[in-house]
């Protein structure tokens, strides 16, 4: 192209040489749409994507792998688990079936003096005085024992206020000896565990007589 100056403007001429000059000028600056620069991005294009897949592979095998380990952690855990059940339920039955040991072994000194007792009264020259402190020993001794288990037998001599939390009324006896709801008889004693009442004192009690 050339200008040339007119009334002291420039004005654009096209020439041959302008021709060629702008050709070879437009193919450098502007891209071709086949080949070219852009066959170049398209080839580092493809190798981004081969990156990005063999990437992608490798973080899917990373994953199964770890899940692989989890189950079999899992079933390990799993297995090692059901044997903890087993052993600690063969250790509560043993428990249980020897729990009472310590018990039994008290109970055994109680029936040991419960033997000499009833050997003794079998001799013809036993002494009922002797035999009677024998029993009185023994029955000493297995009420300790009660009482260092935790039970213990409730109040309720005959004179002693009726008590519907710790006393069972079998019968009323109409009396003005004694003021209403006094305990008269006690038919069976009752016993205290610890705190709670096993078995309640089965009594008679007093109520106001009729006029």
């Amino acid at each position: 192209m050339n200008y040339t100056e007119e009334n002291d403007e420039f004005v654009y001429t096209d020439s041959p040489e302008s021709a060629e000059y702008d050709d070879s000028f437009m193919s450098e600056c502007i891209p071709e749409e086949d080949g070219g620069t852009n066959a170049a991005d398209d080839s580092v294009d493809t190798g981004q994507s081969e990156a990005t897949s063999s990437e992608a592979s490798e973080e899917n095998a990373a994953l199964l792998k770890r899940v692989e380990d989890l189950t079999s952690a899992y079933l390990t855990l799993a297995a090692d688990f059901e044997n903890y059940k087993k052993r600690n339920q063969k250790h509560i039955e043993e428990v249980k079936k020897f729990a009472s040991e310590p018990l039994m072994l008290d109970m055994i000194e109680v029936a040991d003096n419960f033997e000499r007792a009833l050997a003794s009264a079998e001799k013809e020259t036993a002494d009922k005085e002797s035999l009677m402190e024998g029993v009185k020993n023994t029955y000493r001794q297995f009420m300790t024992f009660l009482e260092n288990n935790g039970l213990s037998k409730i109040p309720s001599n005959p004179g002693t206020e009726f008590d519907p939390h710790l006393h069972e009324s079998v019968a009323q006896i109409p009396t003005a000896e004694y003021p209403d709801e006094t305990i008269l008889e006690v038919y069976k004693p009752g016993y205290i565990l610890n705190t709670r009442v096993i078995r309640p004192a089965t009594v008679t009690v007093s109520t106001e007589p009729e006029d």
